[in-house]
């Protein structure tokens, strides 16, 4: 636990667009105080002067006698939060588009047309993830999109300042830290949680010599990594590293809640929308129970094929 030591030497890349602001954000809006509390965070991110915001409504399934009134009651409820975007950010470029279809289908394709750079959704409810194959549609915005999306609980009153980043050091992990420096305010603190598990805990020697012997090992490997993975980043923010053994999503918790995070930001090595689903993930553990905001990334070779 602390600062980052300093890493082997290793040759650093350039980090000119590690912290640029965003300049195209996806927020689903269904007319409630999730979706009100996502849009209020989307306005506080670090974004590009000039940056496009669009707003997506997906239309229910209704009878063709309402249809009409429907449409329209919802493109009018649309353009009223596009207009307190354009008051609160009026360098945006605000737009709104009106879509028909399942909701995190249409999301999911949207983002993909406008080439999101993140999509802000609202999370609903007490439990996001409900059961294995079923949820709420940022659920399934989490579990089927291949863009990051941050998944906001809180209503934003101020720049995000202390960010938790778990990482299991594989392959989203560069990604994990970048995205945390686009998303921080300034002055931010980044922690970086890595939980390492110890294997055949249970058939080592009463003494517990071998056990401690082997934790050693693994936290001293653990903590080199995390230093070489956040070596080139050193100079663009407050870093703090912390390693510890046990199950990763309980250390996750009590990290957040221990430091007060205003987001955690972690990744999901699932490749295909069946294997995310499946109960038991990480991620969808800690959207579910987290006290804060959440942003999820994928690997970016994921990709899901809409219906």
């Amino acid at each position: 636990m602390g600062a980052i030591g300093k890493a082997n030497k290793m040759s650093t890349r350039s980090l000119g667009t590690v912290q640029e602001p965003f300049r195209t954000v996806l927020v689903p809006i269904d007319f409630s105080e999730g979706s009100a509390a996502a849009l209020d965070r989307a306005l506080a991110l670090p974004l590009d002067p000039g940056a496009t915001l669009e707003l997506v409504h997906a239309l229910p399934e209704v009878s063709a006698k309402v249809r009409a009134k429907v449409e329209a009651a919802a493109r009018q409820a649309l353009e009223q939060e596009v207009v307190r975007a354009r008051s609160l950010a009026s360098e945006l470029h605000v737009t709104s588009r009106l879509v028909r279809g399942q909701p995190y289908v249409e999301i999911i394709r949207r983002a993909r047309t406008i080439d999101a750079e993140l999509v802000v959704v609202g999370r609903h409810g007490r439990r996001l993830v409900r059961d294995r194959f079923l949820g709420t549609t940022a659920a399934r915005v989490v579990r089927m999109g291949d863009t990051p999306v941050l998944v906001v609980r809180r209503v934003a009153t101020k720049p995000y300042r202390e960010l938790l980043v778990a990482t299991e050091l594989g392959d989203t992990s560069r990604r994990l830290a970048e995205l945390a420096l686009r998303i921080a305010g300034d002055r931010a603190t980044v922690n970086v949680v890595h939980a390492v598990h110890i294997p055949f805990e249970g058939f080592l020697t009463p003494t517990g010599t071998a056990r401690a012997r082997v934790g050693r090992t693994l936290r001293n490997e653990a903590v080199g990594k995390l230093a070489a993975l956040l070596f080139p980043y050193e100079a663009h923010a407050r870093w703090k590293t912390v390693v510890r053994a046990g199950e990763a999503r309980v250390i996750v918790m009590d990290e957040a809640i221990r430091r007060r995070a205003d987001v955690i930001v972690l990744g999901t090595h699932g490749r295909s929308g069946l294997a995310h689903a499946l109960i038991g993930s990480v991620a969808e553990w800690v959207i579910a129970n987290a006290p804060c905001d959440v942003l999820v990334a994928r690997p970016i070779r994921f990709s899901f094929e809409l219906p």
